[in-house]
């Protein structure tokens, strides 16, 4: 299968346009990195510095859109750990990686998704506007108060 990469460039557009300036505005600054934007991945991050030094909170929205279906979905996932990388091998002991259903199912039992790997769907450009708004909300009522949490006590 081959990515379509018409869709990726308009996914991430899409997110800048509908939910950027909220991730700017709590902090969140997208990572320039056009290869893993190209395949789908964009990336917020950003210093969580009540969670100690050089701790950062991530946010991936990764794409699936290949030119063989019709149906696009993309799934949020939630970082953290000590150093820009986020999935660099560190010593912190609460490195963590949740998708944002995950969170949402069992940190906050709001089983506001059919599972708790649950990816949001599309096959349009006015599907697509929804399903990110959709999941933007929910990115801030769960995730990001999830990532930036003092206490890491976690099921």
């Amino acid at each position: 299968m081959f990515y379509n990469i018409e869709e990726t460039g308009r996914f991430m557009q899409m997110i800048l346009t509908i939910v950027g300036q909220a991730l700017n505005a709590a902090g969140y600054n997208l990572e320039q990195d056009q290869l893993q934007q190209q395949r789908g991945l964009v990336r917020f991050q950003k210093p969580l510095e009540n969670l100690g030094e050089d701790v950062y909170g991530f946010v991936e929205w990764q794409l699936l859109a290949f030119r063989q279906s019709p149906v696009s979905r993309f799934q949020i996932t939630l970082l953290r750990n000590q150093g820009r990388i986020a999935r660099a091998k560190t010593l912190y002991e609460h490195q963590d990686e949740k998708t944002l259903s995950w969170v949402m199912w069992h940190v906050f039992d709001a089983k506001l998704l059919p599972n708790d790997d649950a990816w949001w769907e599309f096959q349009d450009v006015s599907q697509q506007t929804h399903a990110i708004a959709t999941a933007g909300r929910a990115l801030f009522g769960y995730g990001i108060p999830w990532l930036e949490m003092h206490s890491i006590e976690l099921p």
